[in-house]
């Protein structure tokens, strides 16, 4: 039997080198905005219709996907039963379908009511600016719905790679719609970016159609499979996206400080997404669909194996970067979004300072991350459906208290999310390890004696080097080459530390790399003797 620690870091390395592209281009229009459209309120307009469409898409397919489907189309799929699964997932696609049509329709109805609810501290300016926009984007939302069960699909199978190459698309669509549009005004940028989400689907469909054919345009209502399904996926829409509603809470808080602080808050939050979308959101992909077959035929060892393995593997990533961006938290803001006057220093600033704080959230939501899908796999869905949601009303208490006792202003928002993410990820923790009868904590506590003391001395060398370089008076050039130079660096001597400490992560990716030259090295020779013998 294959062993989980190789079968879950291959599919986790493929899903991670291809989401690599995908959070890049992301990125890339992230940093056109401030850039092209400015720190102002078209800027600010901008940043919220983006959210408001987006947490609609979260809210109805994230947690649809990531709780129910991928678990149970895998696990049909693994019991050799897939034209079966096929009927309660297709039943599933039909009716996320028709709800996502008619919640679309209703956002475009009543986006003049859903704003002034979301971005309360709006003049009347910006808000009407983003009801606007808001309407212009919410069909993308459908779209991206149909690219995202593309996706679902392709996981449920394993084809890690086609589903994180397709988001790429989209991005670079947006980001030249950013670019070349808006000369023609932000309304025109939003008709481009929602044009891109068509795109995005259809290149996603491309690679699913093998994976379809028993795919229908029915409703099996009645099957059991389905009502399964049904009822995990109920919760999960909550649950799932809890993530992206205190995102948007705490960014709702921000419309009430001066121009530009949304633009400064969606650029610290982008900036730490990055590496989490990276290594949790990679890691957690590739970890689900074993997490579920496994289960589903009783293999419990093999799933807490997996399990311990995937939650020290995605902390052994997120450790070492929240405490690099802590420590360059101001070369890295300044290095990646500074490129016009639409920028400014105060802007940099306010920025740099709410990523510091989201810098703890890179640890801890990753954290949640890798525990809602162990809860998914094992088809409990109301666990983090009930700390999700207690989770809300901690991050809003928290909202409310730094905005009216602290000078923190947006940072203070930040902290916020920070904060909540950390109570959810403890009390998943907690009840999952009750759960199941032990997670095999004991190893992750050792392994944190060991990662965390690493993690330190990096950040102690890199603030060292930060204090001597001012990189904020040398060109654009130098500042990427120094941020990249001081990473990879960074990188270097966690990774050295940890290998000397015995880390079995640090040791587990040696060997996976040493495995990957090896095969190169042996194709090459394969190669060369064929074009020898020609």
């Amino acid at each position: 039997m294959e062993k989980p620690k190789t079968r879950v870091a291959g599919a986790a390395a493929i899903v991670m080198s291809s989401i690599v592209v995908s959070r890049l281009t992301g990125f890339l229009r992230e940093v056109l905005v401030p850039n092209i459209l400015g720190a102002n309120k078209i800027g600010d307009a901008y940043n919220m219709a983006f959210r408001i469409t987006g947490l609609m898409y979260d809210m109805v397919v994230g947690g649809a996907i990531a709780a129910a489907l991928i678990p149970i189309l895998s696990g049909y799929i693994e019991k050799g039963r897939e034209e079966e699964g096929w009927k309660a997932a297709g039943t599933f696609i039909n009716i996320v379908f028709i709800v996502m049509s008619v919640a679309c329709l209703t956002g475009i109805v009543f986006a003049d009511k859903i704003v002034p609810f979301m971005a309360w501290g709006f003049g009347e300016e910006a808000s009407d600016l983003t009801i606007e926009l808001s309407r212009i984007l919410f069909p993308s939302v459908a779209f991206l719905m149909l690219a995202g069960i593309t996706n679902g699909i392709l996981n449920s199978y394993h084809r890690f790679a086609a589903a994180a190459y397709g988001p790429s698309i989209y991005n670079v669509g947006s980001a030249l719609s950013i670019l070349l549009l808006s000369k023609f005004g932000v309304e025109t940028v939003a008709y481009g970016v929602m044009f891109s989400s068509l795109i995005y689907f259809l290149f996603q469909l491309s690679f699913a159609l093998k994976n379809l054919k028993y795919f229908r345009f029915k409703l099996y209502l009645n099957h059991p499979g389905f009502r399964k399904l049904f009822s995990l996926a109920i919760p999960s829409l909550i649950s799932s996206s809890i993530s992206q509603i205190n995102v948007i809470i705490s960014a709702a808080f921000t419309t009430a400080f001066s121009e530009g602080s949304v633009v400064a808050f969606n650029m610290a939050d982008r900036t730490w997404q990055m590496p989490y979308g990276i290594f949790a959101q990679g890691i957690g992909i590739a970890l689900l669909p074993t997490l579920a077959a496994k289960y589903a035929v009783k293999e419990i060892d093999y799933y807490k194996e997996t399990l311990a393995r995937g939650i020290r593997t995605v902390l052994f990533l997120a450790l070492p970067s929240a405490v690099g961006i802590i420590v360059l938290r101001e070369p890295i803001v300044r290095t990646i979004f500074q490129f016009t006057e639409q920028l400014g220093d105060k802007d940099i600033a306010v920025s740099a300072s709410a990523l510091m704080f989201f810098s703890i959230a890179l640890i801890t939501q990753s954290m949640v991350t890798i525990l809602n899908r162990a809860f998914y796999a094992v088809n409990d869905t109301k666990t983090p459906l009930y700390i999700g949601a207690a989770t809300i009303f901690v991050n809003y208490g928290l909202n409310v208290f730094f905005l009216n006792n602290s000078p923190l202003n947006v940072s203070g928002m930040a902290l916020s999310y920070a904060l909540s993410s950390t109570f959810c990820a403890i009390l998943l923790l907690v009840l999952l390890d009750i759960k199941l009868n032990g997670i095999y904590l004991e190893r992750m506590a050792g392994f944190m004696l060991k990662a965390t003391p690493a993690s330190v001395a990096m950040g102690l060398l890199l603030n060292v080097i930060n204090s001597i370089i001012p990189t904020g008076m040398y060109s654009k050039p130098v500042q990427l080459v120094y941020l990249f130079a001081v990473v990879v660096l960074g990188a270097l001597v966690y990774y050295v530390l940890t290998l000397l400490m015995r880390v079995d992560e640090a040791k587990m990716i040696l060997g996976f790399t040493v495995d990957k030259l090896k095969k190169l090295s042996r194709n090459t020779k394969t190669l060369d003797v064929a074009r020898t013998e020609k």
